[in-house]
């Protein structure tokens, strides 16, 4: 993402946030590290807050690009930022008395970047064929394989059938998406009750997703865990969503999202391949 930000002379994204596909891009490339060998936790700190070393990053790329000729050692310096705020990656380290590397750990843990594919629904390319999907955070211009919409949702409902669990990137800008509550709905109308009295949703269809997309009503703005699936008393489909904002609602930090929701608010999801449908071949 840096040197993104910096060969295209700070005209592209660089803040906070990225896509499933980057985490499995970085272990293929660089490793894995268990929390117990680099909590990127620093002195007393005991909460995650990134804010102010998202400026100081931004900051000091602004002013190597407006310097006007990057140096030969603006990267080193820049790791050095990385390193003050969250200390430098362990290179060997011990798990159960073996010795390891990130990239033998990655390797232990069987996990292969290969083997996961991210799915996707829009009718702006082709059907049944990859694409590099144009949102800010796809930085590194990672493929997504395009399905049409009722396919998409097979996928997700025949993996979690096989008992794989998914990620979920999508929109939870919403009103209908109540974070205390831990619900998320897409209510047909304006009704003011909608976290505590089933109501009726919006039909979702192909085009309406397209359309939300298309006008920034539909944004990429978070990734949760998708595990399982749940059905209310007026046996509307949830899906069970895994989030990452704390043990904050009814549900002990997960998210019930109505099949309504889902289908017109995500972006993409990523699997195992093995959890795909026979018919989906990426």
């Amino acid at each position: 993402k840096v040197n993104n930000y910096v060969s295209r002379q700070g005209k592209a994204n660089f803040s906070e946030g990225s896509l499933a596909h980057d985490v499995l891009r970085i272990i293929a490339k660089d490793g894995l590290l268990p929390q117990s060998a680099y909590t990127a936790l620093q002195g007393a700190d005991t909460m995650y807050n990134h804010a102010e070393m998202a400026v100081a990053l931004k900051g000091y790329l602004d002013g190597v690009i407006s310097a006007g000729q990057p140096s030969a050692y603006w990267r080193e310096a820049f790791k050095g930022i990385l390193n003050a705020y969250m200390g430098t990656p362990a290179q060997k380290f011990i798990i159960e008395g073996k010795s390891y590397t990130p990239q033998s750990y990655a390797k232990a843990m069987g996990i292969d970047a290969s083997n996961y594919v991210s799915i996707s629904s829009f009718t702006h390319v082709p059907f049944n064929a990859p694409f590099i999907l144009n949102i800010p955070d796809n930085y590194s211009n990672q493929s997504f394989y395009n399905v049409p919409l009722n396919t998409m949702m097979e996928v997700v409902n025949k993996a979690l059938e096989k008992g794989y669990s998914l990620e979920w990137d999508g929109d939870v800008s919403e009103k209908g998406f109540g974070r205390k509550e831990g619900i998320a709905l897409l209510p047909a109308t304006g009704e003011k009750d909608v976290f505590t009295n089933p109501v009726q949703e919006v039909a979702v269809t192909q085009e309406l997703r397209q359309q939300a997309f298309e006008n920034y009503q539909t944004t990429d703005d978070h990734l949760m865990h998708i595990v399982g699936k749940a059905v209310d008393q007026a046996g509307t489909t949830y899906y069970i969503i895994k989030n990452s904002w704390g043990n904050t609602n009814p549900f002990g930090g997960y998210l019930y999202m109505s099949e309504a929701y889902f289908m017109m608010k995500t972006v993409s999801v990523t699997l195992h391949k093995d959890a795909l449908p026979k018919s989906v071949k990426p």
